[in-house]
């Protein structure tokens, strides 16, 4: 089967005369292929979207396995719309994506790191704000071109098996101390952002100093360094899904994970839970690639979102923060020890400085690949 652009492929879709077969034959993810596998499994409603399509591109596993259920399905019921998912999301396809002209993807969950570097690089669409109530959003998490979705922590997680009674990690010089907790790390390894605040953490950085070491080359070095001080005992995981699977399987005995991961896993029976001390919180903002095809569906499915129904049930799944304040007043009460904004948990770590890594994230980037390949 051979398709000559990217508009009949999506007709396609539209008809839904595209098989997975059809799909994989094209060269497609597997993920998009799975995504269109269910496209046609239920009659849609009609409506204002109906026979659109809209990719929708995250972060896979048991976070997009939620923002399907409490988001995607209600979008497609409400609106008769085909939400066909995508992912993991990987910042440097997206750029690349962007920069060819051709994006598959219509909607993205991104960080809050890569929506100022991206602002400044001219990837995203400026939302038009009529389509989206931003007012349901807290105001301190959307702007012009991306609206809050989920508020989330970078923690230090720990195997429950390896370390019982309080005698894990409670730091990351602690995590980073081989010798008194025996065993192997996890750290991230797809973007240096937070990764390279640990390790200076680790070496004693304090965190009113943090960025402003970081930015000198000086204070890369210290960083890359501390990290080399437990490479052979490290395993970089490339996506969420791969964090909390490294922590159920016990290849790893501590490290970083996300809250909600941890959380996931937790409920699912792993042998983890986190330490809030020097956690590092952050935003996923949604955002529409520069370019995409599909922006009047990309925007319904953006509102559909921020509804404060559909951001409890989800904080209810998987134990990240929702940004419209409104749905705190349905959020499960054994949820909220596991939220980033929880001011206990709060007060404990800080936010990551999204405009610092608005203006060094390239340069950062080609260090952290060269260290990981040293």
């Amino acid at each position: 089967m051979r398709l000559n652009n990217r508009k009949e492929l999506m007709e396609l879709i539209a008809g839904k005369k595209l098989s997975r077969r059809d799909m994989l034959a094209l060269g497609g993810s597997a993920a998009l292929a799975a995504g269109l596998a269910g496209v046609s499994s239920k009659a849609r409603a009609a409506g204002k979207f109906d026979g659109k399509s809209v990719v929708f591109a995250s972060w896979g596993g048991a976070y997009q396995d939620a923002q399907k259920v409490c988001y995607c399905d209600p979008f497609a019921q409400k609106t008769g719309a085909n939400v066909i998912q995508d992912g993991p999301m990987d910042e440097a396809k997206f750029r690349a994506m962007v920069e060819a002209g051709d994006s598959v993807w219509d909607v993205g969950d991104i960080t809050h790191e890569f929506l100022f570097n991206g602002i400044k690089n001219n990837l995203f669409e400026k939302l038009d704000l009529t389509k989206i109530n931003v007012a349901r959003v807290d105001e301190r998490y959307r702007n012009d071109y991306g609206i809050g979705d989920i508020v989330w922590s970078y923690n230090i997680g720990y195997s429950t098996k390896t370390f019982k009674d309080g005698t894990h990690p409670k730091s990351w010089a602690e995590v980073f101390d081989l010798a008194k907790f025996p065993g192997t790390r996890t750290l991230p390894g797809n973007s240096p952002n937070a990764t390279l605040e640990v390790a200076a953490l680790a070496d004693g950085v304090p965190v009113d100093k943090l960025y402003e070491i970081l930015a000198t080359d000086e204070g890369i070095d210290r960083a890359l360094k501390k990290l080399s001080s437990i490479k052979d005992k490290l395993i970089l995981w490339d996506t969420n899904s791969q964090s909390q699977q490294l922590f159920i399987d016990g290849e790893v005995t501590c490290g970083m994970i996300l809250n909600g991961r941890a959380y996931d896993a937790a409920q699912k029976g792993g042998q983890i839970a986190v330490d809030w001390n020097q956690n590092i919180q952050s935003i996923d903002y949604l955002v529409i690639p520069r370019g995409a095809n599909n922006i009047e569906t990309a925007l319904g499915l953006i509102d559909e979102m921020t509804v404060a129904e559909n951001q409890a049930k989800l904080a209810n799944m998987i134990a990240y923060s929702p940004t419209n304040k409104e749905a705190f007043a349905t959020i499960d009460q054994k949820i909220v020890p596991w939220l980033a904004t929880s001011p206990e948990n709060a007060a404990k770590g800080f936010v990551i400085d999204g405009a610092f890594w608005e203006k060094n994230l390239e340069k950062i980037s080609e260090r952290w690949e060269e260290w990981k390949l040293s």
